[in-house]
């Protein structure tokens, strides 16, 4: 019984590691739909990072591409590194969401749905802002209305 216990607090205190204000998983490599690879880890530290993780068969994904597309142009966004994560597609129908949305992002493959896991990504669509010190600085279903890149 003291068993079943401790695996489970060791589960939800895995599942709650990556929220606001926590440090950010160090390092994913994922191919992007060029065939390239994107590293997180080359781009850490260097400025704020907006992780949005979609899918082609969420309705809800398709309807927040104008938000996404607004939300590039918060104050700073310039220098915002901008990465739509695809959640368990492959690259043919990722692309095909890609061009009939015209999503804004530059888009990474997580095939397997191991990058969505680390950040404790439950649904669909999910945005994360990542500070240049690492650090989680929101969560959550839909980007925010308003954020301030230049702080």
């Amino acid at each position: 019984m003291k068993k079943i216990i401790i695996s489970a607090f060791a589960v939800l205190a895995a599942g709650c590691l990556l929220y606001a204000g926590e440090v950010a998983v160090s390092d994913f490599t994922l191919a992007k739909l060029d065939g390239k690879q994107f590293k997180l880890e080359e781009n850490l530290g260097k400025g704020y990072i907006v992780l949005n993780f979609w899918a082609r068969w969420c309705a809800s994904c398709e309807e927040e591409v104008p938000d996404l597309a607004a939300f590039m142009k918060s104050p700073g966004a310039d220098k915002v590194l901008f990465v739509g994560v695809n959640v368990g597609d492959n690259e043919a129908k990722a692309s095909k969401f890609v061009a009939k949305t015209k999503y804004p992002y530059l888009v990474v493959l997580d095939k397997d749905k191991a990058v969505a896991k680390k950040y404790g990504v439950m649904g669909l669509p999910a945005t994360l802002i990542i500070s240049k010190d690492r650090k989680i600085v929101y969560r959550g279903s839909r980007p925010p209305k308003s954020f301030d890149f230049t702080k």
